[in-house]
């Protein structure tokens, strides 16, 4: 008899697309001058203040609108280190939780948990005027994800050529010790911070919630670990 090795996963290319994209306007952004760059992320950051309507944005500045930027703040990142710790996890664990839902879900999924962590910021101060940017929102659901579709798998970092180096480490504690960090930061940081904690916990809790009813309703590409 011969044994007949399991077939190899679908490519993430939504994942892909979306480091991609990242990256592409981080360059496009840097390319910019500085007086051009300021006021292309103020017109495409989430600023909660302009969302909820309280505070119009300067004349001048491109803008399709606060919810436009919703959606355009979670593409757009800070420095260079924002998008390179953020392109990492989305790397780390994104591949994984869009092998499991599927491609189209993948997106959705990941749009909707960045939706949710602007709601979290908006929430946590309505008014505030500070730009808001970074995928941080949606990828923390993407973490949820993973947490729930795959708790006791050790942590993987997917290389070039499909292969994976594996850590002792299961997903479940690596993911527990981050969302601690994340309710303690958002719950003593200080006025002045420049962090989005509460961003993070209100992408956390929608993806759990969205993984869950996806579980319940939708068939899984991959078996649940």
């Amino acid at each position: 008899m011969t044994s007949v090795p399991p077939p190899a996963a679908p490519a993430p290319y939504a994942t892909v697309a979306i480091v991609t994209l990242c990256v592409v306007l981080f360059a496009a952004q840097g390319a910019l001058s500085e007086p051009a760059a300021w006021n292309f992320v103020l017109g495409f950051a989430m600023i909660p203040g302009v969302v909820m309507g309280d505070r119009p944005l300067p004349a001048g500045i491109p803008t399709f609108g606060g919810v436009f930027s919703l959606f355009s703040a979670m593409f757009l990142h800070a420095d260079s280190w924002h998008l390179i710790g953020n392109m990492l996890f989305l790397w780390l664990f994104g591949d994984s939780v869009e092998t499991a839902i599927g491609h189209l879900r993948f997106t959705l999924f990941y749009l909707l948990c960045g939706l949710g962590g602007a709601a979290g910021q908006i929430l946590s101060d309505p008014g505030s005027l500070e730009p808001v940017v970074g995928a941080s929102g949606a990828i923390s659901g993407v973490l949820a994800a993973a947490v729930v579709l795959h708790p006791r798998s050790p942590l993987s970092i997917p290389l070039p050529g499909g292969v994976r180096f594996r850590l002792p480490v299961p997903v479940y504690v690596a993911l527990g010790g981050w969302l601690g960090i994340q309710i303690m930061e958002a719950v003593t940081g200080g006025p002045d911070n420049t962090v989005a904690w509460w961003a993070h916990l209100g992408g956390f809790l929608t993806g759990a919630v969205l993984v869950a009813i996806f579980r319940r309703l939708l068939p899984m590409k991959t078996p649940l670990t």
